[in-house]
């Protein structure tokens, strides 16, 4: 051979993936395009359509509130990523329920209806294990603590087992824990514009495993667990294996922007009760937009986002080919960049 690398392709099957307009499922559609891989997306109306480098994909228009959609959506698929959700941590319950859990079962029922779904890949969160003082593994149960985004989640994934229970239908839930990257808005684009207003808080001095999972190793390990069948009927968490706290990654972010480093630090006790009051007044007013403070937001900084990840590094060989220092240079590169610059400005 020469020395070239024989690279093996899996066999062509056709693929849905959902949220291929956001960060985690436009990542994901682009690998599988590169492959060659035929895919299908999911896009809501009016939406612009992304490009992608590695090709184009076949559209479907719809969304996961619109049940008619997705049984289009489903029609001969074999293999779905369900990447789509509302991440945020803050918004009305309605809103989280409607997308994060009846979608999730808006989806199934079109899974049931096309007859043709092998095997389905649902992202799900580290965050529905309501962020345990301690790192904890897969059989940790799903906990709630009221926080709308965690807790609708968690009865979306419960909606999945149930669903794989009673069809037999081949599931692999994927837990994440902090993806970031180029095209990161929420952990990258918006703390970074935090930074540059000189308006970031640290809480118990940053000192917590931040769960850092850069971009291609979180699709990487996604694509591994959808070729695996020791996955089928599992849950995985997914992180990077090194342990970079939360201060080590703002603190290489702010160097990279030649910005100053954060000088405000939280207690996480007294953040919680600030949060709190924060989200009561809020509500109590109606206002719509995000507090200056959630309760999500303190608690993502200071417990622990390490978890286990021994069980994807065993069924599947989990394993980060980037790195921590080449994903933030990554990182600085793209926010250097006119798409990472408009970016901040959204924020």
């Amino acid at each position: 051979m020469g020395g070239s690398i024989l690279r093996v392709v899996p066999p062509q099957i056709k693929i849905l993936v959902t949220g291929a307009t956001g960060f985690l499922g436009g990542a994901l559609t682009e690998a599988l395009l590169r492959e060659g891989q035929p895919v299908r997306i999911l896009v809501r109306p009016g939406h612009p359509v992304p490009t992608f480098a590695g090709g184009t994909p076949e559209v479907c228009w719809g969304s996961l509130e619109d049940a008619a959609s997705l049984v289009a959506a489903c029609a001969g698929i074999e293999l779905i990523y369900h990447c789509a959700a509302l991440a945020s941590d803050w918004g009305p319950w309605e809103q989280f329920y409607q997308v994060n859990v009846q979608g999730v079962e808006n989806m199934l029922g079109a899974v049931r209806t096309a007859g043709s779904v092998r095997r389905f890949i649902h992202i799900s969160t580290t965050d529905v294990y309501g962020y345990p003082v301690a790192a904890v593994d897969e059989t940790y149960p799903i906990t709630d603590i009221g926080l709308p985004y965690n807790r609708s989640k968690g009865l979306g994934e419960k909606k999945v087992w149930e669903f794989a229970g009673a069809t037999g239908l081949p599931v692999t839930v994927i837990r994440p824990a902090t993806i970031y990257g180029p095209r990161s808005l929420s952990i990258v684009a918006e703390i970074a514009a935090v930074l540059r207003k000189k308006q970031m808080a640290l809480v118990d001095g940053g000192r917590v495993a931040a769960g850092l999972l850069y971009i291609e190793n979180a699709v990487e390990g996604i694509l591994q667990a959808a070729r695996s069948p020791v996955t089928i009927g599992q849950a995985y968490n997914l992180r990077d294996e090194g342990t970079e706290t939360w201060r080590q990654f703002v603190s290489v972010l702010a160097s990279g922007m030649g910005v100053g480093q954060p000088w405000l630090n939280l207690p996480s006790v007294p953040a919680l009760g600030l949060a709190q009051l924060c989200e009561m007044v809020y509500r109590g007013l109606g206002i719509r937009h995000r507090p200056l403070l959630t309760r999500h937001a303190v608690y993502l900084f200071c417990r622990t986002q390490g978890y286990a990840i021994k069980k994807a590094q065993r069924d599947f060989g989990f394993r980060s080919k980037i790195g921590f220092a080449e994903g933030m240079a990554r990182t600085q590169s793209w926010l250097a960049s006119p798409e990472g610059q408009a970016a901040l400005a959204k924020f």
